[in-house]
């Protein structure tokens, strides 16, 4: 049972770094929640910061996907009578939970869609695949 709670805390403490507020004070030196939809993902970077901007964001997000998949992998393998395949979920569920509702960000993030595809990606990449074209499509 530990085993779930620490990859839970991590994915979710993972999830809470928040790419767009970092690169939009970086680049732009202001906070993007504080411009356009208000939101901190990946669209309101593309329309207050710009492209670069906003593909910087969209690679850290859905890499904070990735590499909570790849530490519960790592710890279901380390441990003993762990459920991988629970583990990773739980992974997925608290980094987008954290990308949601950062605690290092006063609780307002983005939409978690990044960093879902970046989950998805990671339990079945065809699926991933598929939401990364049409998430792509959608924000451009």
């Amino acid at each position: 049972m530990a085993a779930y709670i620490i990859v839970g805390l991590v994915a979710y403490l993972l999830g809470s770094i928040s790419f767009s507020v970092i690169i939009s004070k970086k680049m732009a030196g202001f906070d993007v929640r504080e411009k356009g939809s208000g939101n901190a993902g990946t669209t309101n970077m593309l329309r207050s910061v710009g492209k670069k901007a906003a593909a910087l964001t969209l690679l850290g997000d859905a890499l904070k996907g990735v590499v909570a998949i790849l530490i519960a992998i790592l710890v279901g393998t380390i441990a003993k009578d762990i459920d991988i395949e629970l583990l990773k979920y739980v992974a997925g569920i608290f980094v987008v939970l954290g990308h949601t509702f950062p605690i290092f960000f006063e609780f307002r993030g983005g939409k978690g869609v990044a960093t879902a595809i970046g989950v998805l990606l990671m339990l079945n990449w065809k699926i991933g695949l598929i939401c990364l074209v049409f998430g792509i499509l959608i924000i451009a």
